[in-house]
């Protein structure tokens, strides 16, 4: 099972890969999006930080001792994060209704050579921010899953068959995009 899984992935890892053309012009030079969750418990604080032409970086945890790891992200994925900038430049980000859920902080950062433009919030009303905060989360939960394959692959054996089902899982809702950022991982899960 862990192979067709794996094979699957990387089958779609091979499709978002040929699918990134390159960047197309935009206003900022970099974004990123912060997330401070309502308890360490659910998941540590990250950070995905990236520029104008796809690269960038994953943070976990505290700002002191933050692991960082490299990443890529596609022109379809960049499309979608530039959706949130309306609502990042008017400060307008958080919602005005009440008895919101708070699953945690989170602040959206768009640079550019003369200004940047910044807001934090818990949930927004704006669609398009709603929909770059669906995009950050993505990748950051992909991030996340590769550190725990990464885990498994050395400590726990028995779990990766279960870690695997979840990714493609994952990856078939949109809950896990640009697959292509833990290629090692998954590469040596097909080798093993």
């Amino acid at each position: 099972m862990r192979g067709a899984a794996a094979l699957f992935v990387m089958g779609a890892l091979f499709v978002s890969v040929a699918g990134g053309a390159e960047a197309p012009a935009l206003k900022w030079t970099a974004v990123e999006l912060s997330m401070v969750p309502r308890s360490d418990e659910v998941s540590p604080p990250w950070k995905v930080r990236l520029q104008a032409d796809g690269a960038g970086t994953y943070s976990e945890g505290a700002a002191t001792d933050a692991k960082q790891m490299p990443l890529t992200v596609s022109t379809v994925t960049l499309e979608k994060l530039k959706q949130g900038e309306h609502a990042a430049k008017s400060g307008k980000c958080e919602t005005k209704a009440k008895n919101v859920a708070k699953t945690g902080e989170k602040t959206i950062r768009y640079e550019s050579a003369d200004k940047t433009a910044e807001c934090t919030f818990n949930y927004s009303d704006d669609a398009g921010l709603m929909s770059t905060m669906t995009a950050f989360q993505a990748i950051a939960d992909t991030m996340q899953r590769g550190e725990r394959l990464q885990h498994d692959l050395r400590y726990d054996r028995l779990g990766l068959d279960a870690e695997m089902e979840a990714l493609v899982a994952a990856q078939k809702d949109g809950s896990a995009i640009e697959i292509g950022n833990i290629a090692t991982v998954l590469q040596a899960l097909v080798s093993d």
